[in-house]
């Protein structure tokens, strides 16, 4: 596909990321990464605020401009003085409307179609140019409802990385000696917390135990914890593995799962997305937010793995999260942080107990599911949502320079 009738300057594309963990940036880069190889000619990718993706975005983007994230009127000035032919938003409604306020026709991507109820319905743009939605098992029927109020919805399937119909997995299994795993620990960033010791504080060193326990011999920790902090966290246990710890980089984080006999992540929906893309047996880790709650059950439904960590009752109640979330997202998120911090300060002994009680029984239960249990996730959702959405984009900027 090319974009036809553009002046030398060529398309502008305009885009935006809610700031809440590494997901919605993620999805960007790839579908960022798509356009580039798809379009013919210049491409100038214009981002808004979406601090929080800056390491994620870096080699992808142009021009960056400031975005405070509450100040929609000024995103509304700010995108129409740089002439797009199009902008790309996930996540953000509000950001959404602003473009289009401008004059630009955008295309959202709703990742999370089920997050929404209640008042946090008023986020979702219903009359945005395009709205596209991540095709996820056990959407309720309360979501599939009010998600026919959207004027032109399409969906679409998992934004994962692209990679070349050469390139095959030779990672071994456990049973074939393999002894890598991989702790992925996800953003932790969100709209009201840059906390990112706390939780892997609270979880990691249940973890650590349980993996050393059941053999394995290099362990990997990725998030965006400070590399100190995680060596402190780790320290008891430095003579009986070997430990490497990231932020990674998209394509290594990738092939670093691909690579390894168990993942252990929290359960964000990209990070169990391009998990289940490389087929590496998984243990979903004690969520960390709202929608993790909600994505951890999508990930058992979509794979028939009961292969969950459950928080102890007297750390985080599940039951409590479902009434707070059921007032506001933001009122469900507030009480599993505070929750998660009062756990560390009071309980962390005992939640170290239990999570490796728990991956005791696990770890061994999830190696000896068959191989293809791994990949019913995306097999279900798809794996061609990147070049989808980038369609779409370049459609639209094509439509308005023929226009």
């Amino acid at each position: 596909m090319s974009v036809s009738g553009r002046a030398p300057g060529g398309i502008r594309i305009g885009v935006l990321g809610v700031n809440f963990g590494w997901g919605p940036h993620a999805a960007l880069e790839t579908v960022i990464s798509q356009i580039r190889r798809t379009v013919s000619g210049d491409c100038r990718i214009i981002v808004f605020g979406s601090e929080y993706g800056r390491s994620l975005l870096e080699n992808v983007v142009d021009e960056w401009i400031e975005f405070d994230g509450t100040d929609y009127a000024a995103l509304t000035r700010a995108a129409a003085a740089r002439e797009l032919d199009v902008a790309l938003v996930t996540l953000e409604g509000f950001a959404a409307r602003a473009f289009e306020e401008a004059g630009v026709r955008t295309v959202f991507v709703d990742l999370m179609p089920f997050l929404w109820h209640g008042p946090d319905l008023a986020v979702p743009p219903l009359d945005v140019s395009h709205y596209l939605a991540l095709r996820l098992p056990g959407l309720s029927s309360e979501t599939l409802g009010w998600m026919r109020g959207i004027r032109n919805l399409r969906w679409v399937g998992a934004v994962v990385p692209w990679q070349s119909p050469d390139v095959q997995p030779v990672a071994r299994s456990h049973a074939e000696g393999n002894r890598r795993a991989i702790v992925t620990l996800g953003g932790m960033l969100g709209l009201t917390t840059r906390d990112t010791t706390t939780y892997p504080s609270l979880v990691l060193p249940g973890a650590v135990e349980a993996l050393i326990e059941a053999g394995f011999e290099s362990i990997l920790i990725a998030g965006n914890t400070p590399r100190p902090d995680l060596e402190a966290m780790v320290a008891p246990y430095r003579a009986q593995a070997e430990f490497r710890f990231g932020p990674l980089t998209r394509t290594e984080y990738r092939t670093r799962i691909a690579g390894s006999a168990l993942c252990l992540s929290q359960p964000g929906l990209m990070s169990l997305l391009e998990a289940s893309s490389t087929g590496t047996p998984l243990i979903r880790l004690p969520p960390q937010n709202v929608s993790g709650f909600q994505q951890a059950e999508i990930h058992r439904i979509a794979t028939g793995a009961h292969t969950g960590l459950d928080w102890p009752t007297d750390v985080v109640d599940e039951a409590v999260v479902a009434r707070k979330a059921g007032e506001s997202e933001a009122a469900g998120n507030d009480y599993v942080y505070a929750a998660i911090a009062d756990g560390l300060a009071h309980r962390a002994d005992a939640t170290r107990r239990s999570l490796r009680d728990q991956l005791a029984k696990l770890i061994p239960e999830c190696l000896a599911l068959p191989p293809d249990v791994w990949t019913g996730l995306v097999e279900k959702v798809g794996t061609d949502g990147a070049r989808e959405i980038a369609d779409v984009v370049l459609d639209t900027a094509r439509s308005g320079a023929e226009s």
